[in-house]
């Protein structure tokens, strides 16, 4: 009797995939958190990500994980109050995130400096009628992709002040409790459990680096709530069939690609999944969703650059040739490996002199170069990919702390902007409370890892649907993204944030393992 083949099932091959290259990820980020971490001087000159082995974040991690455990069972104790008792800690958590973002941006004083201050004095001059800054050999014809940053800039300042760095603070702090919320929406869409819920607010509460990050000058916050506004609409229109859930994620997703170019690695994530769910399920208006997207994030942008191409009368650049960072990505520098290291302005500015076709081909080059390189010495290659890469993602800071401790520092006509850091400040970023925190953001991020990594262990042979891999596949296209990219540990915060939801999930089988469920749940599947 021959046996009955199973029909190809092109949603089933792909939530394998996609699961088996997480679980490995994981495994890498979970063993590096365990044994060491990387870190950056107190003095702060330089971001150069040191190295040193790690003995206490496992205890940490563990010490914290039983207090969440504890605190869970506490919390949703009595059946017939834990819907109630669930509002309320989104109300405390949501009320902990806004009070410790406002009083940290009071307390830090912190000001913008470098690629910041370049775009936020290139917003102030737009209220003032100077387009100066798109014009030849200056930052926003290097860089034209920052108009949509430098658009939002120039909104903030022209309704709370030209100079009023607060106030684009605050509007942070105030993103980054609306993306504790959002994410709340999203773990209700892909966890039933009220307990992961639970725990998914307790974990952000606990997102120390997200919170910091608040006193940033610039578009990460901000891109961070859309990109998870738009995971959140993107749920709602696959699960529940929510037309309102296209308009709406496309607003979110192009509104943070104006912000962070980066941003387009949830898109991409998005729309694999819609395709690879409009050939199996043969929901073929899924690739309509997929054309309003793409047309939201193109007219977007074309809409931005067009205004102020009118506004200033000066036609844009299309800007130094993505290649080149892909290229440095691949150098050694006096940071660490595939850090910035100046390549890409020199050769765009002093050898190309602004030509980019030609600096396009001499990157493609020097990619080739490094290769050969890397094919010839495959020792060194991985040494050079494993070190950007933990330089990277084994930073439990993300660089919060040395890209937010300016504070009254010179703009670029000298003139010191700014208010001083008082002594409480001060200790924020060098005194004890500075180190406490960073060593709960050391076991905080090995119990992220850890608990995702579980998570995939656990679900190996009872995988979710494809759609419930968005945020994975988002971190799972960061991850491989920025092993291409020129490398910063604050470039991976964004998919950080989103890996808050699945370890809430990997909690909740931590949890369920504890009851004796876990055991017993499987063997009723296996005996099925």
């Amino acid at each position: 009797m021959n046996k009955k083949r199973n029909p190809f099932n092109l949603e089933q091959l792909s939530r394998r995939v996609v699961h088996w290259l997480c679980l490995a990820v994981f495994i890498l980020l979970t063993l590096s958190a365990l044994l060491f971490t990387r870190y950056f001087s107190k003095i702060y000159q330089g971001e150069i990500p040191h190295n040193r082995w790690d003995f206490l974040s496992l205890p940490g991690a563990l010490l914290i994980g039983l207090l969440l455990l504890v605190l869970v069972k506490q919390i949703l104790k009595k059946e017939e109050y834990r819907e109630r008792n669930l509002r309320i800690l989104l109300g405390v958590v949501l009320i902990w995130s806004l009070v410790f973002g406002i009083v940290w941006v009071l307390l830090a004083r912190s000001v913008p400096v470098s690629d910041q201050m370049m775009v936020v004095s290139s917003a102030q001059r737009f209220l003032e009628g100077d387009y100066g800054r798109l014009g030849y050999g200056k930052y926003l014809f290097y860089y034209p992709f920052q108009l949509g940053l430098a658009a939002w800039e120039e909104l903030v300042f022209y309704l709370f002040g030209r100079d009023n760095f607060t106030s684009f603070q605050i509007l942070n702090a105030l993103g980054i409790t609306g993306t504790i919320g959002i994410g709340y929406g999203i773990v209700r869409q892909i966890f039933k459990e009220q307990e992961t819920a639970a725990y998914y607010l307790l974990l952000s509460g606990l997102c120390f680096p997200f919170f910091i990050y608040s006193t940033y000058v610039y578009g990460d916050v901000m891109s961070i709530l859309l990109s998870m506004f738009g995971v959140w609409q993107f749920l709602r229109y696959v699960k529940e069939g929510k037309k309102s859930g296209v308009l709406l994620l496309t607003v979110g997703i192009s509104g943070a690609a104006l912000l962070r170019n980066n941003s387009l690695i949830i898109l991409i994530a998005m729309c694999s999944i819609l395709i690879v769910q409009a050939i199996g399920r043969k929901r073929w208006q899924y690739g309509i969703c997929i054309l309003v997207l793409l047309a939201g994030i193109v007219g977007s942008k074309q809409l931005v650059n067009q205004y102020y191409e009118q506004k200033s009368g000066i036609a844009l650049n299309d800007g130094m040739p993505y290649i080149l960072w892909i290229a440095m990505g691949m150098q050694e520098g006096d940071k660490e490996a595939g850090w910035y290291n100046g390549y890409s302005i020199y050769m765009y500015q002093d050898v190309c002199h602004y030509h980019g076709p030609t600096a396009a081909i001499l990157g493609k080059a020097e990619i080739r170069s490094r290769v050969k390189n890397f094919l010839k010495n495959p020792a060194y290659g991985v040494d050079f990919y494993w070190r950007k890469f933990t330089s990277q993602w084994n930073d439990p800071t993300y660089g919060c702390f040395i890209m937010t401790h300016a504070s009254a520092e010179p703009n670029e006509e000298g003139v010191l902007e700014g208010k001083e850091r008082g002594a409480v400040g001060d200790k924020l970023y060098a005194g004890g409370f500075n180190t406490c925190l960073k060593i709960v953001m050391d076991a905080y991020q090995l119990l992220i890892y850890g608990t995702i990594l579980f998570f995939l262990i656990r679900k190996r042979r009872n995988m979710e649907s494809l759609e419930n891999y968005i945020l994975l596949i988002g971190i799972l296209g960061g991850v491989l993204f920025h092993m291409l990219w020129e490398a910063k540990s604050r470039y991976v915060l964004p998919y950080f944030v989103m890996m808050l939801p699945m370890a809430a999930g990997g909690l909740y089988q931590v949890h369920e393992i504890i009851r004796g469920r876990g055991t017993k749940d499987e063997a009723v599947k296996a005996g099925r």
